[in-house]
């Protein structure tokens, strides 16, 4: 009897498949989603942690097959400055990607948002350094890092780039749409965000790499669901009659629903590949959900994208992989910038990361159901924002969290805030009276980071000339980039 069991044993541990050293990596990347802009809930304990009009049933799906993690933050509360995070595994700041790459001037003295130079960085203030433009050569991104470890994997990134820089080829990626920035997502009809033309080409990527034989890191950054608000007519249709409480826009439900209904096309085909054993699934935002004129709600966060506040930068974060429990939760803080250690630790390569990343690892995270911590090379949270925004009511901003306290400072008036985000999700009640010793500690904390960085910061503008600020009275553009 025991040697039939023994046998029964071995023949299950022969037949089940291993995880290869070097698995498949996808990261699905939506724009602008709040952490309450889908059905998931993504904190168990919060109910109105999912929206009570969008619907999501595919990311529902990812969630029941993998981890949801409750406090997932982006790196940045706008695009081009997360989406260099996530690709090199440091700050913002420490990038000195401070805005959006939009608002540098080129060698003509004009930016591809002219009007936001002007109104923005023009006779503010505080005299405000502009962004870096480009993602450097020599920073090293996740594809780069992949091929380091095994030459054979191919890298591809569908959708929506905005890092500047030559070409994502500069960057590792064999295959890609080019400098991509967020003017394919005002497109219109018949696929008005290229929703389903990002998903076309990002399955024919799969059905190319998925059988071949050789590693893959595939990225798909949608457009959706980035303003402007625009999905197809039937889908709209489909919401006509739903009333709801926080969230009302009928088209911003229906475009999420576009987003979802590709998710759910992407998970389907690594499915019927037979490659999801072997594979890595991240879906997560580039940034909190805009909440300006409205366009979306995040309550019960506060504020929306540009604020380091959490309505800014808390987002959806589902991991589905080897390893990962089902419909597992974690509460454990997460960030985007963690991703980069996080594969390769995958990998068994985490000790061949480059030095002075901030990101740390989720992998033991993951294996343990949710529980444990993240060792990481910078251990707060930090977000650095560097940039003026009137008609949101910003001005330059940093922001740093450790364990459950989180410290806001504007750097205009140098005011800081103190909360208890296990208390206070809202960001209603300042602590720094009652927690002095903790708003002391996170503030000097936060200091010597930025010096560590060599953050070059915001100073007073002696010349500033409030009626002069185009500023004060622009609302610029169709929606904020």
């Amino acid at each position: 009897m025991r040697e039939t069991f023994v046998a029964l044993l071995l023949a299950t541990v022969v037949s089940s498949p291993a995880v290869s050293e070097s698995p498949n990596i996808v990261i699905l990347l939506a724009d602008d989603l709040g952490w309450t802009g889908t059905s998931v809930q993504m904190d168990e304990r919060v109910p109105g942690s999912k929206s009570d009009l969008y619907r999501t049933p595919n990311l529902e799906r990812l969630a029941s097959q993998g981890m949801r993690f409750s406090n997932a933050y982006s790196p940045a509360p706008n695009c081009s400055p997360t989406r260099m995070s996530i690709q090199t595994g440091k700050t913002a700041a420490r990038l000195g990607a401070t805005d959006i790459i939009d608002v540098v001037p080129d060698e003509t003295g004009r930016a591809v948002y002219q009007f936001f130079y002007d109104d923005f960085y023009r006779n503010k203030p505080m005299h405000v350094p502009l962004p870096i433009s480009d993602l450097a050569d020599e920073e090293l991104t996740i594809a780069e890092f992949l091929k380091q470890q095994d030459p054979r994997y191919v890298a591809g990134h569908i959708g929506k780039w905005h890092m500047g820089g030559g070409s994502p080829a500069r960057h590792g990626y064999d295959e890609h749409d080019g400098l991509t920035t967020n003017a394919p997502g005002r497109q219109g009809m018949p696929d008005p965000k290229r929703t389903g033309e990002i998903t076309e080409r990002s399955l024919a990527f799969l059905e190319k790499h998925g059988a071949s034989g050789h590693p893959f890191l595939l990225q798909i950054s949608y457009y959706a669901v980035h303003t402007p608000v625009l999905a197809k007519p039937e889908t709209v249709s489909r919401y006509h009659g739903y009333s709801s409480v926080i969230h009302s826009n009928n088209t911003y439900g229906a475009m999420t629903d576009e987003l979802d209904q590709s998710v759910g096309k992407i998970l389907d085909r690594i499915d019927a590949l037979g490659i999801a054993g072997d594979t890595y699934v991240i879906f997560t935002s580039d940034n909190g959900g805009e909440s300006d004129r409205p366009v979306t709600s995040n309550v019960p966060l506060s504020m929306g994208k540009t604020h380091v506040w959490e309505g800014g930068i808390r987002v959806p974060l589902i991991v589905r992989g080897p390893g990962i429990a089902a419909g597992s939760q974690s509460h454990v803080p997460a960030i985007g910038y963690d991703f980069l250690p996080t594969i390769a630790e995958w990998l068994g390569a985490g000790d061949r990361l480059p030095d002075h990343l901030d990101g740390g690892s989720l992998a033991g995270v993951l294996a343990n159901e949710g529980a444990g911590e993240v060792d990481r090379g910078t251990e707060p949270l930090i977000w650095y924002y560097g940039a003026y925004r009137n008609m949101k009511h910003v001005t330059p901003q940093t922001a740093i969290r450790l364990d459950h306290h989180k410290l806001i400072r504007e750097l205009e008036s140098g005011r800081e805030v103190l909360y208890d985000l296990d208390l206070d999700l809202a960001e209603t009640t300042d602590l720094s009276r009652f927690r002095p010793e903790v708003a002391r500690r996170l503030s000097r904390m936060l200091d010597d980071y930025l010096a560590s960085v060599d953050l070059e910061l915001p100073t007073p503008n002696p010349e500033y000339d409030p009626t002069r600020d185009s500023g004060l009275i622009s609302v610029g553009g169709n929606g904020s980039p």
